[in-house]
């Protein structure tokens, strides 16, 4: 696979945010906050609790920002040994509250470690409110953050339900935001520790506990005064009842009036001026196409589990990786099995090439890149139906339509956007765009196969489409259906491209694929044999698909203290349960940590679990964030990278920031280039461009780069 690289996606946008509207932003969160703050000390059941506030009751929780400051306010229980202040005056009370935005270092975000320490507790808890919402959804910039506080009016449970109606999440979605999850728990204590509370822990246990009707309040109020004790009964009562009630009248009005005073428009609702809703939100194109390109590898990870064990190991391995490109005439999913299939027929890799041995690993860099070509492709492909549409509204219509550019083509319809004219010719000239866009090999060949393969419609490929697995047999139905007229070209020797020492090389570097892959095939299978014998069903290993090597057992601070050592391995697999129907049952995915070492398995255990396909930005791991890895991990499990990296975040003691993860995983996710793993399929008659552009002088000085790294 191979192009001319061309701009990246976004290249040249503007930011969206100036340094003004950041100044606005953090103006008018203030002036929310303060607001709250002075009728919080109104409402305080007893006076004596003001000095308090002010080291505690900051405004964060999933309550209304007054009954958050008052419920924090009276968790908090100093220690003995710290003396009570005398109480002040409100009004003195409140102008310690108060913040002074002339002070230019009231407008970082986040507040270093030094500036926070003097900041009032009103700026305190909007560094607070922000850390919650960094540390709990990937991708989400810290101004675009604010900006959904701005919203939100400083309410930080309105604030998450923005943010997933924008990542289309709904309320009964099952992942949807959960209070009691662990990715929720982690993001409380990261938004305590930014803001400064003298005791983390129980800002968390107050923030679940008052949200939540069916826990005991027994451990909260522990020590407590019998006044406060049964404050909070009587709040948690009628906080969780005015909040059913506020939902339900919001629900109301918004199917009447179509929108809410706080929310921003929605594609769906979208008005003709305002068609891809307010410009205050998801003014990221970085971030936006990082969450696309994790739906899209969730589309990979069905169509692999759709593909039959044994012509996937075998040969169709291959053509996914070089051409199985998720956009076409039918749904993502089914054009990606369909652009396998045809491309496995079209391009055969000639005998003499063909892996000697069977595929159990696809490789994490090639299938990231045939992703990446194919987001490239759908936004090549929307954007030449509708000349008019930014690249960001591109993105954005993909994004909403979950990668369907059928859909997306759909909605822009629907909001008036100018279709380009003569309807066939353009929908010709868009397949050949997308296709150059996405690197494939003949995009002529493509697009003929896309506009004159009448086979497709078929009732017997419809029907073959719609199996929750295909069989051998079923995908050769399908190749023998599908259009594919070789081109008479004569057929290119394998001695007309590649030098001697290509070819020792190709053949030295196949045997190394061979052998990384036993390792991690080797420690797959104890896991899953592990996981089988504990809940009693068997499962044999379908594909590998994701690996990140690079986990440490810890935190990635000071990695290169202790010499970029990786204790561990996450890794994704499909894994079939056996039984008397398993061929035609789909395979589950399965989500695995695994040491990288042989030696330490009672020191290190490795364990496995299952997951589901839409859990790939639902939870955060920094290690596979940072190096741009999809990995789709467990949402109620605990793992490395899950908290400990984003604590330290928190307490600005990492090194590494929210806006460097994003560059970063933006950065490594980009995969559009030849790379060393395509001397693997390397095949003379398509990869001709590959072998002129990577001549190799010393085969045993590249071996050695690959030296103590494995291929995966």
């Amino acid at each position: 696979m191979h192009g001319k690289r061309g701009r990246r996606i976004g290249d040249g946008s503007p930011p969206g945010f100036t340094d003004e509207s950041l100044k606005e932003d953090i103006c008018v969160l203030l002036h929310h906050i303060h607001g709250s703050y002075k009728a919080a000390l109104d409402r305080l059941p007893m006076p004596s609790l003001a000095p308090r506030l002010l080291k505690a009751g900051v405004c964060i929780g999933f309550l209304d920002s007054v009954s958050n400051i008052i419920v924090n306010t009276i968790a908090y229980s100093p220690p003995p040994s710290e003396k009570e202040e005398d109480v002040a005056p409100g009004s003195k009370i409140l102008s310690q509250i108060i913040t002074d935005t002339s002070d230019k270092s009231v407008f970082e975000v986040p507040l270093s470690r030094e500036k926070a320490a003097d900041m009032t507790i009103a700026r305190r808890s909007l560094d607070g409110l922000v850390s919650f919402l960094t540390s709990h959804f990937r991708y989400l910039a810290d101004t675009e953050a604010l900006r959904y506080l701005r919203l939100a009016k400083a309410d930080l449970l309105a604030a998450v339900r923005l943010i997933e109606r924008d990542r289309n999440k709904k309320s009964n979605d099952e992942l949807a935001f959960n209070i009691a999850s662990l990715t929720t728990k982690v993001a409380l204590e990261c938004a305590a520790v930014s803001a400064g509370h003298p005791e983390p822990d129980v800002l968390v246990e107050a923030s679940v506990v008052m949200s939540s009707p069916q826990i005991d309040l027994t451990g909260l109020l522990a020590g407590q005064h019998p006044i406060l004790a049964e404050f909070l009964r009587q709040a948690r009562v009628s906080m969780n009842r005015s909040l059913d009630i506020c939902c339900k009248k919001k629900n109301k009005k918004r199917k009447r009036n179509g929108q809410t005073s706080t929310a921003t428009e929605s594609i769906e609702g979208g008005k003709a001026q305002n068609r891809l809703g307010s410009p205050l939100t998801f003014r990221y194109t970085e971030s936006l196409m990082l969450l696309l390109l994790g739906k899209i590898h969730g589309l990979y990870l069905q169509a692999l589990a759709k593909l039959p064990r044994d012509g996937l190991r075998k040969c169709h391995h291959s053509s996914l990786l070089k051409g199985g490109y998720c956009y076409g005439p039918k749904d993502p999913v089914s054009n990606i099995i369909l652009n396998t299939i045809w491309y496995g027929s079209m391009f055969p890799t000639p005998r003499k090439f063909e892996l000697q041995f069977k595929v159990d690993i696809i490789c994490t860099d090639m299938l990231a890149r045939v992703e990446y070509c194919s987001l490239y492709g759908l936004v090549a492909l929307l954007h030449t139906c509708f000349p008019s549409l930014t690249e960001h509204d591109a993105v954005l219509y993909l994004f909403s339509s979950d990668a369907d550019v059928h859909k997306a083509i759909h909605k822009a319809k629907k909001h008036g956007h100018a279709q380009a004219l003569c309807k066939d010719n353009n929908l010709h000239n868009a397949y050949r765009q997308a296709a150059v866009a996405s690197w494939h090999p003949d995009p002529g060949a493509l697009v003929e196969f896309f506009t004159h393969s009448s086979n497709m419609e078929s009732a017997e490929v419809l029907a073959i489409l719609k199996q929750c697995k295909l069989t051998n047999s079923a995908v050769e139905c399908l190749a023998m259906s599908l259009t594919h007229t070789r081109s008479e070209e004569k057929l290119t020797s394998s001695s007309q491209v590649l030098s001697k020492n290509q070819k020792r090389f190709i053949s030295e570097f196949r045997k190394k694929f061979r052998h990384d892959q036993n390792f991690f095939v080797r420690k797959v299978n104890e896991v899953l044999s592990n996981y089988s014998q504990e809940n009693e069903v068997h499962y044999k290993l379908h594909i590998i698909c994701g690996v990140n090597p690079k986990v440490p057992e810890g935190s990635s601070a000071g990695l290169a203290m202790r010499k970029f050592k990786f204790e561990y391995f996450h890794i994704n697999f499909l894994a079939t349960a056996k039984g008397p129907n398993s061929v035609l049952t789909a395979p589950q995915l399965f989500f695995a940590q695994c040491s990288n070492s042989n030696k330490d398995k009672l020191k290190r255990p490795s364990w496995c679990t299952p997951v589901q396909y839409s859990c790939i930005d639902n939870v955060r791991c920094f290690p596979c964030e940072f190096y741009g890895a999809k990995i789709v991990h467990p949402y109620d499990e605990t793992y490395c990278g899950c908290c400990d990296d984003f604590k330290l975040m928190a307490k600005r003691e990492h090194g590494t920031w929210n806006e460097l993860i994003i560059s970063s995983c933006d950065f490594n996710v980009d995969k559009m280039c030849t790379m060393t793993e395509d001397w693997i399929y390397f095949d003379p008659n398509m990869d001709s461009k590959v072998a002129e552009m990577n001549p190799i002088s010393n085969v045993a000085r590249e071996l050695r780069g690959w030296k103590g790294t494995r291929i995966f």
